[in-house]
């Protein structure tokens, strides 16, 4: 089985390649892609467009077809892109081998009901004053007028609603989290379970943005081997 992690916003390559070793030593192997923030924020969606194409087209090159592939969203970062693949997964049939193989989906953090607010702090994650209140600032001055007419965090939002992918997905979270509103997600949740779809869910009380696994170790990997032996039958 073969996990493909789609990182968030500003994610060091570091960070992201621990939930790679954690699923070596699990016995899985993986592979990791973390887009540039200018590119998950960009207003067009072509730049996400073209990054999730890019995937599809290399995991057709070095897929085998018999192998079932899980994908991973952490934050909003890799549900931008998982939000790209849907259509191509969906009426594009070059890709079909790649829906085919699609055995499960893992949300980390994930999606997150985006405000002007969440979205700045997002962007700016990890830099230091002043940079990072200019960088607010600008992003506050610029990005939410015209989200204001082009409506993108709803259409968004309404895509993760929309979206059926009849596969096992597990959703990992907190009710702390100050950029993933739990409440919004379990309405999400909700949703998706009166859709039909097969929802596993892991959910702390206390726990940051994407920093599950370093807070809750020994759970959060409990809950990925249950998971990642459940779709690896089906």
């Amino acid at each position: 089985m073969e996990q493909v992690l789609m990182g968030w916003v500003s994610c060091g390559d570091k960070y992201l390649a621990k939930y790679n070793n954690l699923l070596s030593t699990l016995g899985y192997s993986s592979m990791r892609s973390v887009q540039p923030a200018l590119t998950g924020f960009a207003i067009a969606e072509t730049p996400r467009r073209l990054w999730a194409i890019n995937m599809l087209e290399f995991l057709l090159e070095t897929q085998r077809p018999d192998r079932p592939l899980v994908f991973w969203a952490f934050s909003n970062g890799g549900c931008w892109v998982f939000e790209q693949l849907l259509p191509l997964l969906q009426y594009d049939s070059r890709y079909q081998p790649i829906k085919d193989a699609l055995a499960g989906l893992i949300f980390d953090s994930a999606p997150c009901y985006m405000t002007p607010g969440t979205g700045s702090q997002a962007l700016t994650a990890g830099l230091a004053f002043p940079l990072k209140q200019l960088l607010q600032a600008l992003f506050l001055m610029i990005w939410v007028p015209i989200n204001l007419v082009l409506d993108i965090p709803k259409r968004f939002w309404r895509r993760m609603v929309e979206e059926t992918l009849a596969v096992p997905r597990l959703y990992l979270y907190s009710t702390d989290d100050h950029l993933c509103h739990a409440g919004e997600l379990e309405a999400l949740l909700e949703t998706k379970r009166s859709q039909g779809l097969d929802i596993t869910v892991k959910k702390w009380d206390h726990s940051a943005h994407c920093a599950h696994l370093r807070s809750h170790p020994k759970e959060y990997v409990a809950a990925l081997q249950a998971f990642l032996a459940k779709v690896s039958k089906s």
